[in-house]
C-alpha cells in the first residue's frame, strides 16, 4: 500500500484474529455451563466408577486425600503443576485476631507433631514475632493474648527476645508479640507424607493429571480429566472435591455456586546457608511488619533451622487479579521491600545474597469450606497453617461424626471466619 501512497495512521480496525474471545453468556449470563467438547465420543471414552475424587494436590487437597482414605472412601487425587503449597515458607502460627482460627490453628499444630512420629518432616517448634508500629497493630495484639500463648515485648527487650544482632537503632516499632506454639516444617516432605499415609489407606493419586470439566447428573459427578499420557477419561463419583486453590474458581462456577473468589501474587525468597541469628545460638524466629508500606501490607520471614538459610514473603497490599500472568520472575518492588525490612532488621544481612526467589499464588477474599458444594477453596495463604486440621473437620462432617459448630460459618452461607488484622 506505501508504493501506491497509502499509509495508515491510528489504530487498526480489529477483525477476527485480533478480536477478544468473549462468551455472549459472560455478557448476559444464564444459568448455563460451558460444555466442553473432546474429539470422543460416548463409544470410545474411557469412564471409571469411583467413590471419590479430589482435585488438587496441595496442602489441603493431600489432608483430604488422607482423612478420606482413612475413612475408606478410596478417593482418586488428581493433580497438576506444582500448585499453591510449593511455594509457602514452612512456617505456622496460631496468633490470630479470630479466636476460632487459633484454635484450627493449635489443632493443626498437634498433626504436624504427630506426623514428625510418623517420618521426619523438619517439624521444629519455634516462636513468632510481630511487631506493633502503631497504636492500632498494639491494640490488636493485645487482644490476641486471651486465646493465645503470648507475651508483649519492648523495643530495649528485642536483642535479648529477638536476635542478638537486631538493630538497636531502628525505631520503627513501639512493641513486639512473641507467640508460643508456632513451627516450622518442610512442606515438601509434609506433603509427602500424608500422601503416602492416604495410598497406604487405598488411596490413588494421578499426578501431571489435569481436570477439564466436572457436571453433576443426578446424584453423581462427572469429572472429566486429561492424564499424563494425555487421554481423556472420565470419572464417575459420588464425592468431588474441589481443593485446587488458584485454579478452582472456573469449576466453582460449572457446577452453579458463585465464590467471588480471585487470585493474588505472592512472592517469595530463600537466602544462602547463614549461621543462627536467633536467641543462645537458636534459629531466627517467624519475625513479621505488618506495616501498609510501599504497596506490601506484610514483610516477614524465618530462618529454617536445617540449614540455616533465611526465607521470607512479602503480602501486596494491592489484590488484583493476576492469575493470568506468567509469575516467573519476582518484581524489582519485592526484592527492594524485602532487602530494606531485613537490613532494617538485622544489619548484617545486608551483604547476604539471595539464592533463589520465586512468586506463586494465594486465594482472596475468605474460605469456603463446604462439604454439601464440595469445596475445599480460599485458605488465603494459610494452608500450611490451618489446612490438615480443615481437612479433618471436613471429613469429619461429611462422615456424620462430631465437629465444632464455628465450622459451618466457612460453608456459602457462612462468613468464612474473616481474619483482617493478621492477615
Amino acid at each position: 500500500m506505501r508504493n501506491s501512497g497509502i499509509s495508515i495512521v491510528g489504530d487498526a480496525t480489529p477483525r477476527g484474529p485480533l478480536s477478544n474471545q468473549i462468551g455472549l453468556g459472560e455478557v448476559y449470563p444464564k444459568n448455563i455451563s460451558e460444555k466442553i467438547i473432546t474429539n470422543l465420543t460416548s463409544t470410545n471414552i474411557k469412564r471409571i466408577k469411583t467413590k471419590t475424587l479430589i482435585a488438587g494436590g496441595g496442602i489441603g487437597g493431600s489432608a483430604l486425600f488422607r482423612y478420606m482414605s482413612e475413612e475408606g472412601y478410596n478417593p482418586v487425587l488428581i493433580n497438576y503443576g506444582r500448585g499453591a503449597s510449593w511455594r509457602n515458607i514452612a512456617g505456622g502460627r496460631p496468633n490470630f485476631s479470630v479466636p476460632e482460627l487459633s484454635e484450627i490453628a493449635v489443632n493443626n499444630l498437634q498433626i504436624f507433631k504427630e506426623l514428625q512420629t510418623k517420618s521426619n518432616i523438619d517439624f521444629h517448634p519455634t516462636n513468632y514475632v510481630t511487631f506493633a508500629h502503631d497504636n492500632e497493630m498494639y491494640k490488636a495484639l493485645e487482644a490476641s493474648k486471651a486465646w493465645s500463648d503470648a507475651y508483649m515485648i519492648d523495643p530495649k527487650d528485642f536483642n535479648k527476645e529477638v536476635s542478638p544482632y537486631f538493630n538497636k537503632n531502628l525505631k520503627k516499632y513501639i512493641s513486639a508479640l512473641v507467640t508460643k506454639n508456632c513451627w516450622q516444617a518442610t512442606p515438601g516432605k509434609v506433603i509427602d507424607l500424608i500422601r503416602r499415609i492416604g495410598i497406604e489407606n487405598g488411596g490413588t493419586i494421578l499426578e501431571d493429571c489435569k481436570l477439564i470439566d466436572v457436571e453433576k447428573e443426578n446424584n453423581k459427578y462427572i469429572v472429566l480429566i486429561q492424564n499424563h499420557a494425555k487421554e481423556y477419561i472420565e470419572y464417575e463419583t459420588d464425592f468431588f472435591i474441589n481443593a485446587l486453590g488458584p485454579e478452582g474458581e472456573p469449576f466453582v462456577k460449572k457446577l452453579g455456586y458463585e465464590t467471588g473468589l480471585f487470585s493474588v501474587k505472592h512472592q517469595a525468597f530463600i537466602t544462602r546457608r547463614l549461621p543462627m541469628f536467633g536467641i543462645n545460638g537458636k534459629p531466627l524466629s517467624m519475625i513479621i511488619d505488618r506495616r501498609k508500606y510501599k504497596g506490601f501490607s506484610a514483610v516477614y520471614g524465618q530462618q529454617i533451622a536445617e540449614t540455616g538459610q533465611i526465607i521470607g514473603c512479602a503480602s501486596p497490599q494491592l489484590e488484583p487479579n493476576e492469575t493470568s500472568k506468567n509469575l516467573k520472575i519476582n518484581s524489582k518492588d519485592f526484592l527492594e521491600i524485602v532487602s530494606e525490612i531485613f537490613t532494617d532488621w538485622i544489619p548484617e544481612l545486608s551483604s547476604v545474597g539471595f539464592q533463589a526467589v520465586w512468586a506463586g499464588y494465594y486465594v482472596e477474599p475468605r474460605m469456603f469450606i463446604d462439604t454439601d458444594a464440595g469445596l475445599f477453596l480460599g485458605l488465603r495463604g494459610q494452608g500450611f497453617m490451618l489446612g490438615q486440621y480443615l481437612a479433618k473437620l471436613y471429613v469429619d462432617k461429611l462422615t456424620g461424626k462430631p465437629y465444632p459448630e464455628y465450622f459451618n460459618q466457612l460453608s456459602l452461607k457462612g462468613d468464612g471466619l474473616p481474619e483482617k488484622a493478621f492477615k
